[in-house]
């Protein structure tokens, strides 16, 4: 199909702003991103090319911007799926949760796995190296409130260690464990709810 000369320049603009974005992309895979959308574009406009038709093209597939970012998503969740670390699982659901409601829950849920799992590896370390500051400690007064003693400073002679050096293992372990199960989560999640946008 020949285009007019304004609805080629019209084209052209959109898909040479879409190539910007792309640009933390392999230039090939970029390439290959901006031919499949010049030709879901010509095939939408397939025997009409008014200013109308072809506004109401770019309209639908969104700002270059937009469409750019849906596509770096997508290949940072491709890199996470074949990488396989946490941080890349952690980096690709904060980009996922800007795009829907499963991205904001996967990436909820990794906060809080890698948090928690993190600090319970991390308490185990301190109780190695400040064993009389860290612990699962019950206050002994009044109202007998609980609290954790996170190897900052000594614990006031009045608590008791209600964990003692079990707290080496149980920390190591369950932080572990946490830590393996919210990555596999991530992992999963990606490969069970990520749908690439389809332009056929």
């Amino acid at each position: 199909m020949t285009l007019s000369t304004v609805s080629q320049k019209t084209i052209d603009d959109y898909l040479a702003a879409l190539r910007k974005q792309l640009r933390e992309l392999l230039d090939e895979d970029a390439k290959d991103i901006v031919d499949e959308i010049r030709t879901h574009i010509l095939d939408k406009t397939s025997g009409d090319d008014s200013a109308d038709t072809i506004a109401a093209t770019l309209a639908a597939l969104g700002a270059p911007e937009e469409l750019a970012s849906r596509y770096r998503t997508e290949a940072l969740l491709k890199r996470a799926q074949m990488a396989r670390t946490p941080a890349f699982i952690l980096r690709s659901s904060i980009r996922w949760a800007a795009l829907s409601l499963a991205g904001v829950v996967v990436f909820a849920v990794s906060v809080v796995g890698f948090t928690l799992g993190g600090g319970l590896v991390l308490i185990a370390a301190l109780k190695v190296v400040w064993p009389s500051g860290t612990g699962l400690w019950k206050t002994v007064n009044a109202d007998s409130t609980w609290s954790l003693g996170l190897g900052f400073s000594n614990h006031p002679g009045t608590g008791q260690d209600l964990l003692g050096w079990w707290l080496l293992p149980l920390g190591l372990l369950l932080g572990s464990g946490i830590l393996f199960l919210t990555f596999r989560f991530g992992l999963w999640s990606i490969r069970r709810f990520w749908r690439p946008r389809a332009w056929r």
